[in-house]
């Protein structure tokens, strides 16, 4: 009887040093990581997603724009698509022209984005007592024109 026991707890303790092996020493294939703790949040369009066919390679620049209270980017064009993000108060944007649900005043909060497909006259506002800040994504290919362009000092 003693030597059941013996045997038993012997061989108990063969399985639990086996277990706390590393899967790799067992020769089991290791699962991957798992995702935890990750959230996404969509984006939020006003004008709807952008689509086109691009041959040539892309060239992407950008930035982070800052707008104090009262501030105004003046008179510009984007003369390549343009991504809008607002990060933090409301983006007011007042288009001169541009296809329907486009021309005149937006109001883009925190959260939302908007795409500019180039060469529609416009002006970023910040009519808030808040700062206005947006991530600005252009979409160029290289050789590509500047991608903001100003009006010429006697327009």
């Amino acid at each position: 009887m003693t030597m059941k026991v013996s045997i038993a707890a012997a061989a108990s303790l063969l399985v639990l040093g086996l277990a706390s092996l590393p899967a790799e020493a067992q020769g089991q294939a290791q699962k991957p990581p798992e995702p935890k703790g990750v959230k996404i949040t969509g984006l939020v369009s006003s004008l709807g997603g952008f689509s086109a066919t691009v041959v040539t390679p892309v060239f992407i620049t950008g930035g982070i724009v800052e707008l104090e209270p009262g501030g105004q980017t003046g008179k510009q064009q984007f003369r390549v698509p343009t991504y809008i993000f607002v990060l933090d108060g409301v983006l007011v944007t007042d288009y001169e022209a541009g296809p329907v649900g486009t021309q005149g005043v937006q109001y883009h909060a925190a959260g939302q984005s908007f795409m500019d497909n180039g060469g529609w006259w416009h002006n970023h506002m910040n009519s808030s007592p808040k700062p206005v800040k947006y991530l600005m994504i252009h979409i160029g290919y290289p050789g590509r024109p500047d991608p903001i362009q100003k009006p010429a000092k006697d327009e």
